[in-house]
């Protein structure tokens, strides 16, 4: 029995850890091979040796995907070592110089490399993938349906199975938090990218779509919930979610193959929250989930900067 994304060859941005790194581990159980790019070379290593050592294909690109060159040498190095392109993730974020605070509180510099990070290299990777994908046209091996015009004229049929484009955005490019002017700007700039992509490039038999993570206990947000929070402060995050409980990182990985995958061939321009139900919630639902709480356990602290929650403060 063959598996969804056999034949097909993935590029994960921001692919050693976390999300993207359960996002590649996912595409290459699903037959994909994999071509990891990240600014860790140690971890996207690691990353790679255990997608072998679980009989997957993966090969390590190290660069920052914000630049043009490599974002150009990506692409260039898939095609060259798995002869082709299906998959784009965009998944990459490297953070930037002063980041939090209002419009008055982030430095002109601080901004604009934060968009870079956040919107730039999403704009430079379809740049060169779509040439690729386009190219590469569908995997070998597939077969596309019957062709009759969905009952009304024979026509031609349209492209498909092109290629996939999936950009990683968040929830907080829904639902705003204070003093968070670069981030919250660049992942709301993610979600329009998308759909302006998708209407682009869904004729050439691309989709693209983003995906709206909630709080995902990455690696590294479990290291800072070690070194600033602690375990009231977490059940307080937990207590905003419907299904009481954050997400991990193969809750997106999962939404991502899915996305890649045949089935969801018709599926295009979408946002897909990933956030246990989160942004459904009315603010006045949430509050009244956790005030009682915060009251009772005063000592609580966030991940975010290791200060006390008090009621005070909230």
């Amino acid at each position: 029995m063959s598996n969804a994304l056999d034949n097909k060859v993935a590029i994960v941005t921001g692919g050693a850890a976390g999300i993207g790194g359960a996002t590649a581990r996912q595409l290459a159980a699903g037959g994909a091979r994999v071509l990891i790019v990240d600014i860790n070379e140690e971890s996207a290593a690691r990353n790679a040796t255990r997608i072998f050592d679980e009989g997957g294909q993966a090969l390590t690109l190290v660069g920052n995907v914000a630049e043009e060159a490599v974002a150009k040498e990506m692409v260039e190095r898939a095609v060259a070592e798995f002869g082709r392109l299906d998959i784009l993730v965009q998944n990459a974020y490297g953070g930037g110089i002063n980041s939090l605070g209002s419009a008055v509180e982030v430095d002109h510099e601080g901004y604009r490399q934060s968009m870079t990070q956040l919107v730039d290299a999403l704009y430079l990777g379809p740049r060169y993938a779509v040439p690729a994908m386009c190219d590469s046209g569908p995997p070998p091996g597939f077969q596309a349906p019957a062709w009759t015009g969905q009952g009304f004229s024979s026509g031609q049929a349209p492209p498909t199975e092109t290629g996939r484009i999936v950009n990683i955005s968040s929830v907080h490019g829904i639902l705003q938090a204070a003093r968070m002017l670069t981030y919250e700007t660049g992942k709301a700039a993610v979600i329009g990218l998308t759909r302006q992509m998708a209407i682009d490039f869904g004729p050439m038999g691309i989709t693209v779509n983003a995906i709206a993570p909630g709080h995902i206990m990455t690696e590294n947000m479990q290291r800072m919930w070690r070194e600033q929070g602690n375990e009231k402060g977490y059940r307080l995050f937990e207590l905003q979610y419907p299904v009481r409980r954050t997400g991990s990182p193969d809750d997106i990985a999962h939404a991502v193959a899915f996305l890649c995958s045949p089935q969801a061939a018709f599926i295009n321009g979408v946002l897909l929250p990933v956030d246990g139900g989160m942004s459904i919630q009315l603010q006045e639902n949430i509050v009244m989930e956790v005030v009682d709480y915060i009251r009772e356990n005063p000592e609580l602290r966030s991940h975010f900067d290791g200060h006390k929650l008090s009621p005070k403060r909230h």
